[in-house]
């Protein structure tokens, strides 16, 4: 006998907490018991102060999750905990440029002209959502003296080569941050404002269940006769607990039937469900799985050379590594016609240096060479560069296995993805690009040495998007401006997959953003699903803060 909830919410993440919140604000409105909200999570439950500032393999394992494509042309990661992406994304909080929705630009097999975003959906249209986002993850800029030490010498060089940058905002509390610049492995210090401290925590203590370590496997439909609900949801257990979980089913299945199913499992998620799912539901769309974007992500990187520094910037410092991991980002390369614009951020990442890029000198990577030892050894002389280019959502997933989303050979961070990627002429081109423009922004009079990414090959990523994006129609996308899925009431996609193109900034506030419009469209419209009416009045609030256990330096 499957158990009974009003709404089962797939993942916890960004798209997964905000809905929610949103939905549990609403049954207090309305007298009724948010308990009846459910939200199923993949991942284990971690307090701020189990994080590990460390890049120990075992560490990495239990909270992320680096996902190889099956042709070996994509890279991606993602977390794999309650708070999704929350948890280990750097903060950034930027709204997406005017022209990203209203980009006309696509592959030459991805249908006739037209406008990539629904009509509905716009910067403007999407600004009340930014400003409510902004809020929930109190988000701020910082200062120019709250500036790091990476961002400062980003943003003089740029100046050295005539460009512009400006400081970028952050959802990090400048109270509870001590700029140890260590966020991607969570932040022990409970000062970067993931979900778990305002959003998800709001929808807990108003009354919303959150169940930890469950991968749903399969979505069908109800059977006519169940009085309202209308999706069943099979679950499998994961092995997550003890000092040597396996990440493995344990064996164990529930089944979950609901009124309302919102699947926020990411794009490495979401569309796996669907695809998995549509033998049991052939109306969902032949898009599911379709037009997998990497947001643009093109990593490289910059070898400063210290005497340059003092001598043509007035800057008498290395320690790249003390301050914030993301704090400045240049627009000026955001011109000109669809499909050639990117923008230029400084982003930490030197931890990462002995496999993230190459030395940067043409011919055969110099992993074991004289070349490489140099590279890490002035690791402390490196920032890295994201280029966030306007690319064509080039990947596709194939038909998954009966159970889970990914093959994993072990219970280590990497697995193999049942997807492919296979850059578009104007996804290699745009990128070229960017490399072009970095490496003439700081080779410029021999102040540094450009590092290009030569060692992974194709895409790496840590934004993905896309999968089951929204459309104007069933025969473009998976699902609607409101996010729900085209002849299938009730069910959602609230989260990274229903975003339809790159967006040249970080991809957090704008699913937050597109999340936060269809949680309150799901709102205005939950008598028609069975769920309480919104009182007379109503208006969404802020979600409280809870911060919970965190490490304080000197205690």
């Amino acid at each position: 006998m499957a158990e009974r909830v009003d709404v089962c919410i797939v993942g916890s993440g960004f798209g997964g907490s905000i809905s929610a919140w949103r939905l549990a604000e609403l049954y207090q409105a309305a007298g009724a018991d948010p308990a009846s909200i459910l939200v199923l999570e993949r991942g284990a439950r971690f307090k701020h102060t189990d994080f590990r500032q460390s890049m120990y393999v075992g560490n990495l394992a239990r909270v992320y999750e680096l996902i190889q494509s099956a042709d070996g042309n994509g890279q991606v990661v993602v977390a794999n905990a309650v708070g999704g992406g929350s948890n280990l994304y750097l903060a950034a909080s930027l709204r997406a440029p005017t022209e990203t929705f209203e980009r006309r630009d696509h592959r030459p097999d991805d249908g006739g002209d037209r406008r990539m975003w629904p009509g509905p959906i716009s910067r403007s249209t999407l600004d009340p959502y930014y400003a409510r986002a902004e809020a929930g993850l109190r988000v701020n800029r910082p200062r120019w003296d709250q500036v790091s030490k990476s961002g400062g010498v980003w943003a003089a060089t740029l100046a050295a080569a005539g460009h512009t940058c400006d400081r970028v905002p952050l959802a990090i509390d400048p109270g509870r941050c001590v700029n140890a610049k260590w966020c991607h492995t969570g932040c022990i210090f409970g000062a970067k404002n993931t979900v778990n401290t305002n959003y998800l925590a709001s929808a807990e203590h108003a009354g919303v269940r959150v169940r930890p370590s469950r991968q749903v496997e399969l979505v069908r439909r109800s059977l006519p006769n169940a009085s309202g609900y209308r999706y069943v949801v099979t679950a499998a257990e994961i092995d997550n607990e003890g000092d040597s979980p396996t990440r493995q089913p344990t064996g164990n299945f529930e089944e979950i039937e609901c009124k309302v199913l919102i699947l926020a499992a990411g794009a490495m998620g979401t569309p796996v469900i669907l695809l998995r799912s549509r033998a049991a539901m052939p109306s969902l769309s032949s898009q599911v799985g379709k037009n997998l974007g990497v947001n643009g992500d093109h990593i490289a990187g910059a070898e400063f050379d210290p005497a340059q520094l003092r001598a043509q910037l007035g800057l008498d410092y290395g320690e790249f590594y003390k301050g914030r991991p993301i704090t400045t980002m240049s627009y000026d390369w955001w011109t000109g016609a669809d499909g050639t614009r990117f923008n230029l951020q400084e982003i930490f990442l030197s931890t990462l240096t002995n496999f993230l890029y190459d030395d940067g000198r043409p011919g055969d990577p110099s992993w074991w060479g004289l070349d490489k030892k140099h590279s890490i050894a002035t690791w402390n002389n490196h920032i890295e560069l994201l280029a966030m280019v306007e690319d064509t959502n080039d990947g596709e997933f194939v038909l998954p296995p009966q159970e889970g989303d990914n093959e994993r050979p072990n219970a280590g961070p990497v697995t193999v993805g049942l997807f492919t990627y296979s850059f578009s002429e104007q996804s290699q081109n745009v990128r070229a690009a960017a490399n072009a423009a970095m490496k003439s922004v700081v080779e410029r009079n021999g102040l540094g040495r450009f590092l290009a990414l030569t060692e992974s090959k194709g895409a790496y990523c840590a934004h993905p998007l896309g999968g089951a994006r929204m459309a104007e129609t069933k025969d473009l996308g998976v699902v609607d401006d409101q996010c729900e899925a085209f002849d299938n009431e009730g069910l959602f996609c609230i989260d990274s997959s229903a975003i339809p193109t790159s967006l040249g900034v970080n991809p957090s506030l704008t699913i937050s953003a597109v999340s936060e419009r269809a949680a309150e469209q799901l709102v205005k419209r939950s008598e028609d699903f069975g769920l309480p009416k919104a009182p007379k009045g109503f208006r969404p609030r802020t979600p409280d803060v809870y911060v919970g256990d965190r490490v304080v330096p000197g205690n």
